[in-house]
């Protein structure tokens, strides 16, 4: 089956695999892809929908669980050091999401840090009774952390067009020259390296296409 490009087929997908789901644990789906790739806009999109039709969502972003830049960004072997320490990945898994999985209900207060800065800020995470989780990020799709989750949604996105978006966005708040640097050296670099390690599109239980440049 080829790539999906629209919402409501996607969310007849995740209904279709939420029915014939028997455990005790909330649904867990994670969406994935490249950096600026559509993750959480398609999130949203989808979480809007299954609220629509009656489902409890908790939806939730890694960006918040950074490790501080000097961790994350450094420059000798920036591609698997990114991957390997972009995430506070122990803390996120163990405190949040694997509660949240088993209880559906989870009150946690913790501290995001930003995209930016090393300015760390309060962050509560507050489900009570969920039915489905909606997890939302870059190099969830490790090798490692595939069965973390019940169902598999990948952003397909070329860099070209991720990096367009990356520069219209900024998060980072850098100026245009710096900002293609460290998509360049750190974020793409470690993402092809992702790529080559885990071929996180084909672990995917789906492909939705959020980019007209592969349609």
């Amino acid at each position: 089956m080829g790539p999906i490009n629209d919402i409501p087929s996607l969310t007849k997908k995740v209904l279709d695999a939420f029915v014939s789901h028997n455990k005790k644990t909330a649904f867990t789906v994670a969406i994935s892809g490249i950096d600026a790739s559509g993750k959480g806009y398609i999130a949203n999109l989808l979480q809007n929908k299954l609220e629509a039709n009656g489902y409890s969502i908790a939806n939730i972003n890694i960006d918040p669980w950074q490790n501080p830049i000097s961790i994350r960004l450094q420059k000798e072997n920036p591609a698997n050091n990114v991957y390997q320490n972009i995430f506070r990945w122990s803390d996120f898994f163990e405190q949040l999401v694997f509660p949240l999985q088993r209880n559906k209900t989870i009150y946690l207060e913790t501290k995001g840090i930003r995209s930016d800065a090393d300015v760390y800020y309060p962050l509560v995470y507050n489900y009570s009774n969920i039915d489905i989780l909606l997890i939302e990020g870059i190099l969830l799709f490790k090798k490692s952390y595939q069965s973390f989750y019940d169902y598999k949604i990948w952003i397909d996105c070329s860099f070209e067009t991720g990096l367009k978006r990356a520069i219209q966005r900024n998060i980072e708040n850098l100026d245009e020259e710096r900002l293609i640097y460290d998509y360049d050296t750190y974020y793409y670099t470690a993402q092809r390296y992702h790529f080559k390690k885990d071929n996180p599109q084909q672990a995917a239980d789906i492909v939705f296409n959020n980019d007209p440049v592969l349609s």
